[in-house]
């Protein structure tokens, strides 16, 4: 399980910067979850190619995974 804390705040961010407003705030935020999973690396990035700006965009977050007996808890911190 997955929890997003101030994602709104990401989501914001990522609105002003994108080319693309999101639609789907969930899509979104597993779009930044399967990153972090693929890379390790807690910053999502906004390309420039499909930035407002026309520069590579970035938003870094803190990423935490909290395992107990077996479970396993993440959390996305914006």
């Amino acid at each position: 399980m997955v929890n997003y804390v101030n994602q709104e705040k990401f989501l914001d961010w990522y609105n002003s910067v994108s080319k693309v407003k999101t639609s789907n705030a969930v899509n979104l935020l597993k779009k930044v979850h399967q990153q972090y999973c693929d890379t390790g690396n807690s910053v999502f990035t906004v390309p420039a190619d499909k930035s407002v700006s026309g520069n590579d965009e970035h938003y870094a977050f803190r990423y935490e995974d909290i395992g107990c007996c077996g479970a396993s808890t993440k959390y996305i911190y914006f």
